[in-house]
């Protein structure tokens, strides 16, 4: 931008550059009005010599006439005197025709000049006219640029206001970088620990199970040799020698003791809120399904009758999340408000409203022992909130807006986070530090993340129309699930695993449920009972729930069952 006037803005010279060719457009014309002004005076000085010059032939002919008179009368008299004088008086009338003859000349000239002074106060007149017009045009003109000045002083004032609230938030982000910087070189020597105290632990494991199988096989010897006709069922003896196992930990991610299969039938179908649905989650136990809509409330339905049970309320704008936590007593809530919201399910009462976002929340998940709530939002953040305090722990800073967010491990030490920038992005809650950023994996934005019942895959649904599924342990895509026909409706469409891990869900733009084999990466089957975008799925036994956008809710059921694991 070009400056002028020790430093003055362009727009500024310009405006002033107006101002000086209004100025010369409204003087143009001072030179013609005072030619003009003159030339009237003129004419009006040759009127009056005209008229003058009128008169004094006037009194030159009505002299003439009597001397005339005077002449005759001295002829008829005829004396030397009176001839002499009459010789006089004819001089003297010649002298005054001859007077009159040039009189007569003048005023000739004058009326010429009269006239052509006329045709050039006509001209005069109508670049008067013009000039007047030409001043009106350029008065309204100085008007609309004194308005637009004021438009353009204002929006310059509120540029000045977002550059400021950049600056800052540059600044801010500056001083994460620095401190990320400092961070990194701490973070490959962690990971590098990290992926030895895993090796290690895994290894120790292996080694754990195969003296329990060499266990196993000994008294299976031993006892084979004492009475052959009695065994004990090798799955039931597995599973003691394994030891006891935590009620919350063997069911926080609703883990099944069947084989997943495929549902079959639609065994309800219900209108669930008067507005867009964005959520739907079944209940830990799979009895009770919540819905999210952008009439901000929360609907709880019995999943036997598709009866509703419960609404709750206090969100100020749309919900966009939905979540159970391990034993079904509470459900969280994330909304456009930039809060997350805690019911108790039995009282239908609010229990904690989390905030201190600064963007739309779109997902927020318990930890399994329901003591925490990771919460993922648009202001590009990601927040721990401890339930027993009441307040966020901690703050994780993630550089691009977060669509949705899961635990991977029992503790809810690691949090897996899908992003508006195509990325997945794996944390340590512990330390709030990013252990791994998986780039290059899609090519839209992710609208859903989700582990598998053993936390040992990740299930991410994109806008670019594809899943993938990834191995935690070592960040390489195992699977890449797409079908023709296929496409993700919304930011948020949320895709999920079977119990078992043997299947993928997830809902297309036109209604249509696809279900693909995580072992193959093929479609296994398509159902279709709605038309509109599906915004969520879930699954938990044998029962599959899906939301579209256009408020209704279908719960899918299967005929039979496949037998449970352990009579394989």
């Amino acid at each position: 931008m070009t400056m002028a006037h020790h430093g003055a803005p362009q727009w500024e010279t310009d405006i002033l550059g107006l101002f000086v060719q209004r100025d010369r457009h409204e003087k143009a014309f001072t030179n013609m009005v005072e030619s003009y002004n003159g030339l009237v005076q003129k004419l009006t000085f040759y009127v009056d010599q005209n008229k003058h010059l009128e008169s004094s032939a006037q009194n030159s002919k009505d002299q003439h006439d009597k001397m005339a008179r005077q002449v005759s009368v001295l002829r008829e008299q005829g004396s030397p005197m009176n001839q002499k004088r009459s010789a006089e008086l004819e001089a003297q009338v010649a002298s005054l025709k001859d007077e009159r003859a040039e009189l007569y000349k003048t005023q000739g000239t004058n009326a010429q000049r009269l006239l052509d002074l006329n045709d050039i106060l006509r001209v005069k007149d109508a670049n008067l006219a013009q000039g007047k017009e030409d001043i009106r045009r350029l008065t309204e003109s100085n008007t609309f640029l004194a308005r637009k000045n004021q438009e353009m002083t204002e929006v310059v004032n509120e540029k000045n206001v977002t550059i400021q609230v950049i600056q800052d938030e540059l600044t801010t982000l500056q001083l994460e970088m620095s401190k990320l910087d400092e961070r990194q070189r701490d973070l490959e020597r962690e990971n590098a620990q990290l992926l030895q105290r895993w090796l290690k632990k895994m290894n120790e494991e292996a080694d754990k199970m195969n003296a329990g199988n060499a266990f196993l096989e000994n008294e299976q010897q031993e006892q084979s040799a004492l009475s052959p006709s009695v065994q004990s069922p090798p799955s039931t003896r597995s599973l003691r020698s394994m030891g006891p196992e935590s009620p919350t930990q063997s069911n926080w991610r609703g883990a099944s003791s069947i084989f997943s299969i495929i549902p079959q039938i639609s065994s309800k179908k219900f209108t669930a809120h008067d507005a867009e649905v964005n959520t739907v989650s079944l209940s830990t136990g799979g009895s009770m399904a919540a819905t999210g809509s952008n009439d901000k409330k929360i609907r709880i339905w019995d999943i036997k009758t598709g009866s509703l049970k419960s609404t709750l309320t206090g969100c100020l704008q749309s919900v966009m999340c939905v979540s159970f936590n391990a034993t079904d007593e509470l459900l969280l809530g994330a909304s456009n408000d930039n809060a997350a919201r805690l019911w108790h399910l039995g009282t239908g009462r609010p229990r904690h409203t989390l905030t201190g976002h600064i963007g739309k929340v779109f997902s927020a998940r318990f930890n399994p022992d329901s003591s925490k709530v990771v919460s993922g939002s648009h202001d590009r953040t990601i927040k721990v909130w401890d339930l027993q305090k009441g307040y966020c722990i901690r703050t994780m800073f993630t550089f691009a807006s977060v669509n949705d967010v899961c635990l991977l491990d029992f503790d809810g030490s690691t949090i897996a986070s899908g992003h508006l920038d195509n990325n997945l992005r794996f944390w340590d809650a512990r330390s709030g530090n990013c252990v791994k950023e998986v780039t290059g994996i899609h090519m839209g934005q992710i609208t859903s993340v989700c582990p598998s019942t053993d936390g040992s895959q990740i299930l991410t649904n994109s806008r670019d129309n594809t899943l993938r599924i990834l191995d935690v342990r070592t960040y390489e895509t195992v699977s890449v699930l797409h079908a023709e026909g296929y496409k993700t409706g919304t930011n948020w469409s949320k895709a999920c695993f079977s119990p078992d891990g043997q299947y993928v869900v997830s809902g297309s733009a036109d209604g249509t449920l696809y279900y693909w084999s995580t072992r193959e990466g093929v479609v296994e089957k398509t159902v279709k009972e709605q038309s509109s975008p599906i915004v969520g799925v879930s699954w938990v036994n044998s029962t599959v729930v899906s939301a579209e956008k256009d408020k209704t809710v279908v719960i899918w059921g299967t005929t039979a069952r496949r037998p449970t694991i352990y009579e394989k």
